[in-house]
């Protein structure tokens, strides 16, 4: 008899430590992202960032923990669609996109600009259309380049790369006619290569939709709610204003107009 108290303990136990280890594990997220400064990129071996602040907030204020990760926009988006306990960002919530995620957001607005070199002179965009005659670098797979697919662009125009850092470069030695940029990076990386004053904005290609944290679809409906809480009352206390100004109101298109 005693045998068996002690069995029916020890099981017991074992569950309920089971049940512990389990939930605490479903309160770790990973987090992957691309490298698209100011809003995601990495510094000195850290992952930062409007958008990785911002998640770094929502996990202290909801009690989660997360570790992210930098990785190309292809892969980093295949795996938030296949694995669990996942969180992609920044990333556009559209049609296509609604059904494949948990969404966390909007946390910052988005605006997607075409570049021409200054010294172009040559090229004139009065409307989009007029750039269907022109090579244009883009970002693999990413919202942006999908729309130009999407309003018939010939993608064989399309120059292919992994993120907007390499599109500059491509761009500085005029591997391709105009480069399509999130007006933030776009500054961002121009500043970095040293020719912010050699991209001219020459049109507005689309102001929405916002940027989003995708969650993936085998994560617990309930931590995405406790996130979301977290978000709404961090956009209360003015907490996301504060970290926008500090980090996106410099890079503003108007700073180089």
């Amino acid at each position: 008899m005693a045998i068996s108290k002690n069995i029916r303990y020890f099981l017991c136990l074992f569950i309920l430590q089971t049940s512990l280890l389990s939930a605490q594990a479903a309160d770790q997220l990973k987090a992957v992202t691309e490298y698209l400064p100011p809003l995601n990129y990495e510094k000195n071996g850290k992952v930062l960032g409007f958008s990785s602040e911002l998640l770094d907030l929502i996990a202290l204020e909801a009690k989660i923990q997360i570790k992210k990760e930098i990785l190309p926009w292809p892969r980093a988006y295949k795996r938030a669609k296949e694995e669990d306990n996942t969180v992609i960002y920044s990333l556009v919530r559209t049609p296509e996109r609604e059904s494949q995620f948990q969404w966390l957001g909007p946390i910052s607005p988005r605006s997607i600009m075409l570049y021409r070199l200054s010294q172009r002179t040559d090229i004139v965009i009065k409307k989009l259309d007029d750039a269907r005659a022109y090579n244009i670098g883009v970002v693999r797979e990413s919202a942006a380049s999908e729309n130009l697919i999407r309003l018939g662009f010939d993608t064989n125009k399309l120059d292919l790369a992994l993120d907007d850092e390499i599109n500059m470069r491509k761009f500085k030695y005029a591997r391709f006619d105009l480069l399509l940029s999130l007006d933030w990076a776009a500054n961002f990386n121009a500043e970095k290569l040293g020719i912010q004053n050699d991209i001219v904005p020459v049109q507005l290609v689309m102001r929405q939709p916002d940027y989003w944290f995708g969650i993936s679809l085998r994560t617990d409906p309930a931590i995405v709610q406790r996130m979301n809480r977290a978000l709404h009352k961090i956009k209360r206390d003015g907490r996301l204003n504060t970290l926008k100004q500090r980090y996106l109101a410099e890079f503003k298109n108007e700073r180089h107009s």
